[in-house]
């Protein structure tokens, strides 16, 4: 199987892919980056040389480019999410005390939206054209702060769609792991979604927070705007396999509750589309 890299952007339904890509390479090795990129380069240096090569598999949180030729000369995949609808997620997993790095600022028990939106966090900020950069979570100025918002757009877009073999969309995301297996020669095991947000918790979005995203963010809206506008065009031309689509759909309503039942076994249940 060839060597690949998942760009996991917080909060685009990675964590639902990343067990799809554990089925896929289920027995190979993979490295998993945390988001603190000078200490993942440590820690994969300290693996011996037999070990580094044997890694199969990349996923987790870092940059487009990570320093580490291992991961950034082999294929690389990622996820796009709406971004109002990706923060608006962000913030609700912060305030359930779901990121580590996060709790002591923002303790569940006493998290406001005001607060976080208004906090400088820079998770919420433009981070999907950020990591299709050059973004790092514990660097105190990113690079790309230097950049105008136009170069920020361009830059991300230019990476999209020259160093990123294939990108799907959260929105669409069984078209996207159609579009992800016809490219990259999988089969299509069922999934459950992963990371489900605590429904007796709900934050309430108020217009002017949905405002305050938009101005945090409007470069990673423009950027979205671009590459979904690709996508539905890569879906729609005669390339794309439509017929095995409606068959994934119709064949995972049928199998989906099977899942469920099974689900904590690490049993696939159905595996096609060889």
């Amino acid at each position: 199987m060839n060597k690949l890299r998942f760009l996991h952007i917080p909060k685009t339904a990675g964590s639902t892919f990343s067990s799809i890509l554990t089925k896929q390479y289920r027995g190979k090795v993979s490295f998993e980056f945390s988001g603190d990129n000078e200490l993942d380069i440590k820690r994969f240096r300290e693996l011996s040389l037999d070990e580094q090569k044997a890694v199969v598999l990349f996923t987790g949180h870092a940059p487009i480019l990570t320093g580490l030729p291992e991961a950034d000369d082999i294929a690389i995949i990622t996820i796009l999410r709406d971004p109002i609808s990706r923060v608006k997620s962000f913030c609700q997993h912060v305030s359930e005390g779901k990121s580590p790095h996060l709790v002591a600022s923002f303790p569940p028990e006493s998290f406001t939206l005001d607060e976080f939106l208004y906090s400088g966090n820079n998770e919420i900020s433009n981070l999907q054209a950020r990591m299709l950069i050059d973004y790092e979570r514990h660097r105190v100025e990113p690079l790309v702060t230097s950049f105008s918002m136009q170069e920020l757009k361009n830059r991300a877009l230019e990476n999209l769609f020259e160093k990123v073999r294939c990108f799907g969309i959260q929105e669409y995301f069984d078209e996207s792991l159609i579009l992800f297996a016809d490219t990259l020669g999988w089969s299509m095991p069922f999934y459950e979604y992963q990371n489900r947000k605590d429904i007796n918790r709900l934050l309430k979005f108020e217009d002017y927070h949905i405002e305050r995203i938009q101005e945090l963010n409007a470069v990673d809206i423009a950027v979205y705007q671009a590459a979904k506008e690709w996508f539905l065009d890569k879906i729609e031309s005669d390339d794309y396999s439509r017929r095995k689509l409606a068959v994934f759909k119709q064949a995972k309503r049928i199998i989906s509750p099977a899942l469920h039942t099974y689900r904590q076994t690490g049993r696939t249940v159905v595996r096609f589309f060889r």
